[in-house]
């Protein structure tokens, strides 16, 4: 069976959560959003853009930010609207698209 990969993108004005595109693994899901497309600009900064950061001021690596009960890391950005409010963030987490649900 071959395992796909789903970029899920959480946004929070609106609420929805969405599937942005389809993978074949963990690393190509994370490698296509973190291309770098301008200096200093990843592909995923250009969609939603500026990624938090850590206290060092460098870009979270796999084991960073939160993580679900799955063990898939969530990448967080300010989003491009209303950042100064907070109410324009954006979630971005690779995750396989049929994962075992735990609480089924």
């Amino acid at each position: 069976m071959i395992e796909l990969w789903i970029a899920l993108v959480l946004t929070w004005m609106p609420v929805e959560r969405v599937v942005d595109k389809e993978f074949n693994s963990e690393k190509e899901c994370w490698d296509y959003y973190e291309t770098i497309i301008a200096p200093n600009t990843t592909l995923a900064e250009g969609k939603w853009g500026k990624q938090n950061l850590t206290s060092q001021n460098r870009r979270p690596d796999k084991n960073f930010h939160f993580k679900t009960n799955h063990t898939y890391p969530i990448r967080t950005y300010k989003g491009i609207g209303n950042t100064d409010k907070g109410n324009d963030s954006v979630w971005l987490s690779c995750e396989p698209k049929y994962a075992k649900i735990y609480n089924e």
